[in-house]
């Protein structure tokens, strides 16, 4: 269905509103340049009445339409998490039947994922789904399948079972959050596993995704403070050393939020108001007291981060075009979902320049069209 160009970029993100937000409000060129690999989360739970807040129905069925209002007809990969895979819709369906069902009556581009251990159930309706819309599929592997002799095998496996071709393959391996240091070694250690992934060339594209993104503030200094992107600057490293025989992967990442993120009881805890913001080698934090007990706290960040010399200006992304408003107190201070959304957008579109850089591929990033 697509290949990637070696510049363009997969941010993973869970289905939440921070981030389809972040992903709507991209300009067009930015847009053009990602394709987003989506995961329907688990449903949350409602920590006053001790039940899920959603059915599966309730939780699933927005997707197909709010999917279109949101990405258009730009593809994107989809997947549904581990932990409600195998719940089912009112009328008996698997979520992944009644997405791509709905998805395909609203004409759009969009590609299951799939990891190994898939139940045999949904490697049917799976493979029904890929013969019928002939997108192909991505298949995920962890860190820890790549290190098994047998991993090959299963992946061949589950291509001949699902009926397709390895050039209708995507082949993601999500590393999750692991330790990149030191950088060089863990690129030889990588680069020897990938040469014992048998035909990788055939795959239609090959990605790798992992963060070192934390998974609790806690640790980070409140005031100003700095996270190295270290899947990043591993990243690059791993470009320096990819052996003349191994295939590059496509960069990507959870951009500001961690895979492992999920809903905390407000009632037990207050989250500090933080401002992210993505530069070339760290993630700038501004983080401040309770975002609840004092929402005002987010003009002063942004001011700290617009004085900085980090600070992209406003005509950036979408992203820094709220945060100077908010620093000069004509916007905001915005709600938590909004600054994930701030956050999300201006990763997503700095990421892409990194990558013209590391590729010496043209690229300006900018406002070209009215904000939606």
């Amino acid at each position: 269905m697509i290949t990637l160009t070696k510049d363009m970029y997969v941010p993973a993100l869970s289905w939440r509103l921070g981030e389809y937000q972040a992903l709507f409000r991209l300009t067009d060129d930015v847009k053009d340049r990602i394709v987003p690999f989506l995961t329907i989360p688990k449903i949350e739970f409602d920590f006053d009445t001790g039940e899920m807040k959603k059915t599966i129905q309730d939780h699933v069925s927005p997707f197909p339409k709010r999917f279109k209002e949101k990405w258009g007809e730009r593809p994107a990969w989809i997947g549904v998490h581990r932990g409600i895979e195998n719940m089912l819709m009112n009328d008996g369906q698997d979520i992944y039947t009644y997405l791509f069902q709905n998805l395909r009556s609203l004409r759009e581009k969009a590609m299951p994922t799939i990891h190994l251990d898939l139940p045999p159930t949904l490697v049917n309706s799976i493979r029904s789904i890929i013969k019928t819309d002939g997108n192909g599929l991505a298949v995920t592997i962890s860190i820890e399948d790549l290190m098994k002799s047998e991993t090959s095998n299963k992946i061949h496996k589950l291509i001949k079972v699902l009926g397709v071709k390895f050039d209708e393959v995507d082949l993601v391996i999500n590393l999750g959050s692991p330790n990149f240091l030191p950088y060089d070694i863990f690129a030889k250690l990588l680069n020897q596993m990938f040469v014992n992934l048998d035909n990788l060339n055939a795959y239609r594209n090959f990605l790798l995704i992992g963060t070192s993104y934390p998974e609790t503030f806690q640790n980070v200094a409140k005031g100003s403070d700095q996270i190295p992107r270290h899947e990043w600057l591993f990243y690059c490293t791993l470009h320096d050393q990819i052996l003349a025989k191994v295939r590059l992967p496509n960069f990507g990442d959870f951009t500001i939020v961690h895979p492992n993120f999920q809903a905390v009881d407000m009632r037990m805890t207050k989250p500090a108001g933080k401002l992210v913001y993505t530069t070339p080698e760290v993630w700038e934090v501004r983080k401040g007291g309770p975002f609840l007990e004092n929402t005002n706290q987010m003009h002063e960040h942004c001011e700290s981060i617009v004085r900085s010399d980090k600070f992209k200006g406003g005509n950036y992304s979408f992203g820094d075009d709220y945060i100077e408003k908010c620093a000069a107190r004509v916007d905001g201070p915005g709600n938590q979902s909004i600054w994930k959304q701030v956050a999300i957008n201006h990763h997503i579109t700095h990421v892409l320049e990194n990558l013209s850089k590391l590729f010496d591929v043209p690229y300006t990033p900018g406002l070209r069209s009215l904000f939606h």
